[in-house]
């Protein structure tokens, strides 16, 4: 005799303090489930919702939930007492003190500037007691700032910013005065010191944004550091370094946008229906992912959108403290380096603000336009430094021609003017500024000179 068999599936209802585990037919409804449990949802003050705190209707039926659903019967009429909002509101406000995190940032400015172009503005044991206060505060500061985050928010943002700049004036301010300690190696500790701050706090933060922040930051600031430490290692000027690390910024922030969403390869791919041959024998397919929780997803934004607030800080920030470095004068002897300090302050700026652009986010946006303004400010002072009345008044035509001309794109792009083909565009240009602005770095830099030395050595 066959025997009727009937698919059923596990769902929990909470209801207050009480827990309610069934076995219900696909067919039912989660009406049919209330029912039978005694509880009477009222339309309009009750309703059922998951972990995730996604609502769910009543008529929804039990074959659309996924088995082990967890549903809790929310009463929307009960109020937060004051006392609770009270003590979320400290929770989350914790870290949230953005004049405090904006005064630290300016005192790492401030600092990073009188150490390095004014050594001789403190005497040696004072200079290495402010450093030590400095590093002390911008731990101190940070271990704070990590144990109080719950959540990585816009507030947090100006935290890292402070603590990492203190770092990096806290280095910058310990080395000594000294003819041997030159501003490459003075650069180069300063940025060594927040690059072992920002991986110690990546250790220490508990949400996955604040982790994802800091962890770019160190990874980029050791890119730098690697860079600068190169420079010291063939004994070269601060201008070398300077020049190849502002070429290296449109080039590190295009690097950083294609690497911010960090997923599992079946996120895009169903491996096992179409790849027919595998690449190696060992090559294991990774698992097919369908679907996403809520809360997976908000976390992915939140760490990617922590990773690009940081590294374009770090890139902007770099990019506007060697751009006076990287351009002491166009009037060199040798024309590869005039060509290339010309390219470089043209790439640099192309690049900054047609990818500024594209961005959402106000900080984003106006970053790289205040790098690219310094870049520009610094290039324009180096050219009037050591020209004549020709040059002078050919520089100020072209500073002319380009102000009239932005005067005059500012007026339809304010009424919210849009042009697919003005656009793409801006993308060929954009693109090749970024493939040009490294090799202009080098050339600016003089590498084929420190090249040349190198194999007649």
């Amino acid at each position: 005799m066959a025997v009727e068999v009937t698919e059923r599936r596990r769902i929990a209802i909470v209801d207050g303090a009480d827990r309610h585990d069934l076995l219900i037919p696909l067919d039912a409804t989660l009406n049919d489930a209330l029912r039978i449990l005694g509880i009477r949802p009222e339309v309009g003050r009750d309703v059922l919702m998951e972990r995730d705190g996604r609502e769910v209707s009543p008529l929804a039926r039990v074959e659309d939930l996924a088995d082990g659903t967890v549903l809790a019967v929310v009463d929307l009429s009960q109020r937060i007492t004051a006392r609770g909002r009270r003590k979320r509101r400290s929770a989350e406000t914790a870290s949230d003190a953005p004049g405090a995190w904006w005064t630290i940032a300016g005192v790492g400015v401030v600092l990073s500037a009188v150490s390095l172009f004014a050594p001789d503005a403190f005497d040696p044991g004072v200079r290495v007691a402010v450093g030590l206060l400095a590093g002390l505060g911008a731990v101190l500061s940070g271990l704070l700032f990590s144990a109080r985050a719950r959540s990585a928010r816009p507030g947090g943002h100006p935290a890292i910013i402070g603590v990492l700049l203190l770092a990096f004036a806290a280095g910058v301010t310990l080395v000594p005065a000294l003819p041997a300690a030159t501003t490459t190696l003075a650069v180069f500790v300063g940025l060594v010191s927040a690059a072992v701050l920002a991986a110690l706090l990546r250790l220490i933060g508990r949400p996955a944004a604040l982790h994802a922040e800091f962890g770019a930051s160190t990874t980029i600031l050791l890119t730098l550091a690697t860079v600068w430490a190169l420079a010291l290692l063939l004994h070269l000027d601060a201008i070398a370094p300077a020049a190849a690390t502002l070429g290296l910024v449109p080039v590190a922030l295009r690097i950083l946008l294609s690497s911010l969403v960090d997923v599992p390869p079946g996120m895009f791919v169903d491996y096992e229906r179409y790849q027919t041959t595998r690449w190696s024998v060992r090559q294991t397919l990774p698992d097919e992912i369908t679907s996403i929780a809520a809360s997976d997803a908000r976390d992915l934004v939140a760490r990617s959108t922590g990773r690009l607030i940081a590294g374009t800080f770090i890139l902007c920030v770099a990019a506007a403290v060697c751009a006076p470095l990287a351009f002491p004068s166009f009037d060199s002897a040798d024309p590869i380096v005039m060509s290339g300090r010309i390219a470089l302050a043209a790439t640099t700026v192309l690049a900054l603000l047609l990818g500024a652009r594209r961005a959402s986010v106000p900080f984003l946006r106006w970053m790289p336009r205040a790098a690219a303004g310094t870049i520009i400010a610094a290039a324009v002072l180096a050219a009037v430094r050591d020209t004549g009345p020709l040059t002078m008044t050919i520089l100020a035509g072209i500073c002319l021609a380009v102000g009239a001309a932005t005067a005059f794109a500012v007026i339809p792009a304010a009424r919210g003017a849009q042009s697919l083909f003005w656009s793409r565009f801006g993308d060929a240009f954009e693109w090749i500024a970024i493939a040009l602005s490294l090799p202009a770095g080098l050339l600016a830099a003089d590498a084929i000179d420190i090249l040349r030395g190198m194999m007649n050595s």
